[in-house]
C-alpha cells in the first residue's frame, strides 16, 4: 500500500511540475502580448524596419504630394498591398512633416494588426497569417491555455495533499516544484530565438527574408515579461516553503511543550 501511495505520490508530483512549467510559460506569453505592454514593442520593431527598408529621400518627396493633397482635404486615406492595410492620415499630421506621417501610420499598422479578427482556431491562423502571432486573438489563447492549467496545477495540488502522509510536508512540497519549474521560465526570453525561428519557419516564412529584422526585438515581444513571471512563482513558492517550514516548528514546539507537561505531572 505504502509502494503504490508513494508511486502515486512521485507521479503526481511531476505533473504538478509539468503543469507549473507550462502555466509560467502561458502566463509569460498573456501578460507580454497585453495591448498596453507589447504595442511600444512593435511600433518600435516597424520604425526600424522602416528605417532599414525605405529611402528617406523618396518619403520626403512624398510628403509634399500629400501636403499638396492636403490643400483641398482634411485627411489622405490609401490603401497598401503590401500589408493589406488602410491607412487615414489626418492632415494635421502630414502638415507636421515626415516623421510624424510615419509615426502616425506605425501607430494604425499596429492597431490593425492587433485587434484584427480571426475566425479561424489559433494554429491554423498562425499558418494564414503569422501576424496572428502579435494579436488580441492570440492574447486570448495564450490567456485561456493559463486559466486551464491553473486549475489544473490547482487540481493536482489536491490530490497531491491527499497523497502525502504527512500534511506539514504538502507546503514544502509544492513551494518547491512551483519555485524549480519556475526557474526555466526565467530562460525563455533566451530560448526564444530558436522558438520563433522554429515557428516563422513552419508558417512557411523564408528566414533570409528576415536578415533586416532585430531577432532580439521580436524574442522580446513574446517573452518580455518572463522576469517578473519567474519572480512571482519563484517567491510563492518560498513563502509556501517558508510556510511549510514553520508548521513544522510548530509542531516541534507542541510536542516540547507536552513532553514539559507530561514530565511535571510525573514529577
Amino acid at each position: 500500500m505504502n509502494f503504490i501511495r508513494g508511486s502515486l505520490l512521485v507521479f503526481v508530483s511531476v505533473l504538478l511540475f509539468t503543469s507549473f512549467f507550462l502555466l509560467g510559460t502561458f502566463a509569460t506569453l498573456n501578460n507580454s502580448l497585453e495591448y498596453e505592454i507589447v504595442k511600444p514593442q512593435i511600433n518600435s520593431l516597424i520604425k526600424d524596419i522602416v528605417e532599414t527598408e525605405v529611402n528617406r529621400t523618396v518619403i520626403d518627396e512624398q510628403v509634399k504630394i500629400l501636403q499638396t493633397h492636403c490643400q483641398n482635404n482634411t485627411e489622405y486615406v490609401f490603401d497598401d498591398a503590401e500589408t493589406n492595410h488602410t491607412f487615414s492620415i489626418p492632415c494635421g499630421t502630414i502638415a507636421q512633416g515626415t516623421d510624424s506621417i510615419i509615426n502616425e501610420e506605425v501607430n494604425s499598422l499596429t492597431d490593425g494588426y492587433y485587434h484584427k479578427k480571426y475566425s479561424c482556431k489559433f494554429w491554423k491562423c498562425i499558418k494564414e497569417s503569422p501576424l496572428v502571432l502579435i494579436s488580441q486573438h492570440a492574447n486570448d489563447y495564450w490567456k485561456y491555455k493559463y486559466y486551464t492549467f491553473l486549475l489544473i496545477s490547482i487540481l493536482l495540488a489536491a490530490l497531491l495533499f491527499l497523497l502525502v502522509e504527512k500534511k506539514n510536508n504538502f507546503p514544502i512540497i509544492v513551494g518547491i516544484l512551483l519555485s524549480v519549474s519556475f526557474i526555466p521560465v526565467a530562460l525563455l526570453d533566451s530560448i526564444g530565438r530558436a522558438i520563433i525561428k522554429i515557428v516563422l519557419s513552419g508558417a512557411g516564412l523564408a528566414l533570409e527574408n528576415l536578415r533586416n529584422i532585430n531577432l532580439n526585438a521580436v524574442v522580446a515581444i513574446f517573452f518580455s515579461k518572463a522576469n517578473s513571471v519567474f519572480l512571482t512563482g519563484f517567491i510563492i513558492g518560498l513563502v509556501l516553503i517558508a510556510i511549510g517550514i514553520f508548521l513544522k516548528l510548530l509542531k516541534i514546539g507542541f510536542k516540547i511543550e507536552h513532553w514539559f507537561e507530561k514530565k511535571g505531572k510525573e514529577e
